[in-house]
């Protein structure tokens, strides 16, 4: 495309985009994705069930509370600042699970502590600077820096399941923070400048305003939090589970990373495509069907089993929706509200959007020990995403010429 076609918002914001794009693939994202890669080896080690691990995961709840702590700082003291100590600790609480857990008490306390510092890697504070910087392109944009992610989650499993093949799960662990210290705060240096153009999200000289939470008393608000809370109890919890769960299909642990990496795949479509159409076309009807999209997912999971094509193609059509998130929530967050106000609002979004995911690690697990399947949950996951994809209908956007750049 020559230089003079390409729309000066991408022009002037490229390297914000790219920036973002490789530190949030870097982030506490390898670990929510790949969970599920060390289960097996944890309960092998560690002598604890499966359930047992989900309530573990669970205990990433922690993440409730730092969104709207995190996202306040990012508000304050620009993104670069928080993304940096927030991966110098996520790092360090990797390589001392690495070298010192020893039992499932040990990993709950590695899970609280990465889920409370690890959003300050995630989409609460790396969105902020799309949503500031776009504006006419914002669903691009963020579907664009979400690609980042899944070119690192499609690489991810299989180099994971190597290291953990060759050494042990705990090599894992130290894999993850090696690629955080050496690939996420080097690209957040070179791109993202300590402060930027006004409205740039990237953190500012002037004082900043006191917290204004009137947006805790918008019906929209609202809607999009408790939309989230039932998506991520349909998702969460298949998600973590998603190595064990394409093995209980009868299949081994390379096609339970396979499958990962097309999780991956998905996420990639949905987060290009989910960006484009929310651009393209009316975003609450979008949304409405890109949220069901992983209810067709579960029912193949549900009729199928032992058949690798068919593993596989419900592994992809789960992760679209879950790429498509990123930008869904971002998007209606950095439309609807005060973009200066981005981080603070999209971070208690988020916080309280755990809700669901604590519901869906839990849930999951437990399931499987009392029934010794996870169908019963796959069920009612398609319930609760129906319920998810109904309430995105019901919010009201303003119209974007008049809203304020932030």
């Amino acid at each position: 495309m020559p230089l003079s076609r390409i729309p000066d918002e991408f022009r002037t914001g490229w390297r914000i985009l790219l920036g973002c794009s490789i530190a949030a693939g870097t982030g506490i994202t390898l670990v929510f994705l790949n969970f599920s890669m060390f289960i097996l080896p944890l309960s092998r080690d560690l002598g604890v069930s499966r359930g047992e691990l989900g309530a573990v995961q669970a205990l990433i709840i922690t993440a409730a509370i730092g969104s709207p702590v995190v996202g306040r700082l990012a508000d304050l003291f620009g993104v670069r600042r928080v993304y940096c100590a927030s991966t110098v600790l996520m790092a360090a609480v990797h390589l001392l699970t690495a070298s010192q857990a020893s039992n499932i008490y040990h990993m709950g306390m590695a899970t609280a502590a990465l889920g409370f510092i690890g959003v300050g890697t995630s989409s609460v504070v790396m969105t902020r600077p799309i949503n500031a910087h776009f504006r006419e392109h914002r669903g691009k944009a963020l579907g664009l820096m979400a690609v980042g992610v899944s070119l690192v989650s499609m690489v991810s499993p299989p180099v994971l399941q190597w290291v953990m093949e060759i050494w042990s799960w705990r090599a894992g662990f130290a894999a993850m923070a090696v690629a955080a210290l050496l690939i996420g705060i080097p690209a957040v240096a070179a791109f993202l400048p300590e402060t930027g153009r006004a409205g740039s999200g990237l953190g500012s000289k002037e004082p900043a305003a006191p917290t204004d939470r009137r947006f805790l008393r918008e019906r929209d608000f609202w809607l999009l939090t408790l939309s989230l809370i039932f998506m991520s109890l349909a998702t969460a919890g298949t998600i973590s589970q998603l190595a064990p769960m394409i093995q209980d299909e009868g299949l081994d642990a390379s096609v339970a990373a396979l499958a990962l990496t097309f999780f991956a795949g998905g996420q990639f479509v949905g987060r290009l495509g989910g960006g484009w159409l929310l651009d393209r076309f009316e975003p609450r009807r979008v949304s409405f069907a890109l949220t069901l999209a992983p209810a067709i997912g579960f029912v193949i999971l549900l009729s199928t089993s032992g058949l690798v094509p068919a593993a596989l193609l419900a592994a992809a059509i789960i992760g679209l929706q879950q790429g498509a998130e990123l930008d869904i929530f971002s998007y209606f967050i950095g439309r609807r509200f005060d973009v200066s106000r981005y981080g603070t609002i999209y971070g208690a979004l988020v916080g309280l959007g755990w809700i669901g995911n604590v519901g869906g690690l839990l849930g999951m697990g437990k399931i499987y020990d009392l029934y010794g399947s996870y169908a019963p949950g796959q069920a009612l996951g398609i319930a609760a995403l129906v319920i998810s994809a109904t309430l995105v209908l019901l919010v009201r956007l303003p119209d974007p010429a008049k809203q304020p750049h932030g």
